[in-house]
């Protein structure tokens, strides 16, 4: 289980098979403590570190969450979000987050300023049932809180340090994203409908 309070990392290669890809990632701040076989978040997607050399970890990707999620755009020396699991000990700076991504969404408009960036994104419409105004949702694995709800649309603030620590400042409009809507919302769903039955 993840909080969504993400570091940077770096795609340092991409080898492609049959089966999937063997995804290298520069993770200099997190080589030296993680083991092979440790659950790694990379941009919300929850991955196993199968090989371990000097700062470098090595993933390897399925050929369905390559389908399902926004890695099938990576590129050599892209900028990523990474995240290790919540220690029992730790504390929770932002929210349940499980690294199952639901979907991808789009980025609709992107509006820069000095003191926040706001970032529109399009959710896919079976989805906006678990959406709710200030409720929260992971975007490429950062925790963050909905400020805005039109349709299918969320509005995102986002304050300078969570734009200068992660990807986020990359994006542009029609990018698409990971997204993670919040467990207690999917949670919620079950109950009510088990109720009915």
């Amino acid at each position: 289980m993840f909080t969504g309070i993400v570091s940077e990392g770096f795609i340092k290669s991409i080898l492609p098979d049959e089966l999937g890809w063997e995804l290298v990632i520069d993770a200099a701040k997190f080589a030296s403590i993680v083991q092979i076989g440790d659950s790694v978040a990379i941009d919300g997607a929850c991955l196993s570190v199968t090989k371990i050399e000097g700062n470098y970890l090595s993933f390897f990707v399925s050929t369905e969450s390559i389908d399902k999620t926004i890695i099938c755009h990576y590129k050599v020396g892209s900028k990523i979000n990474i995240e290790l699991p919540m220690q029992p000990t730790g504390y929770l700076g932002g929210h349940y987050v499980l690294g199952h991504v639901d979907a991808t969404a789009t980025i609709a408009k992107v509006i820069a300023g000095e003191k926040a960036w706001f970032f529109t994104i399009t959710v896919p419409e079976q989805f906006v049932k678990y959406i709710v105004y200030k409720g929260s949702i992971a975007i490429n694995g950062i925790s963050l809180t909905i400020n805005k709800v039109v349709e299918n649309d969320i509005e995102l603030c986002i304050i300078p340090v969570t734009i200068s620590k992660t990807n986020m400042s990359l994006l542009k409009l029609g990018d698409s994203v990971n997204i993670e809507f919040d467990i207690l919302a999917k949670y919620t769903e079950q109950l009510l409908n088990k109720r009915e039955i």
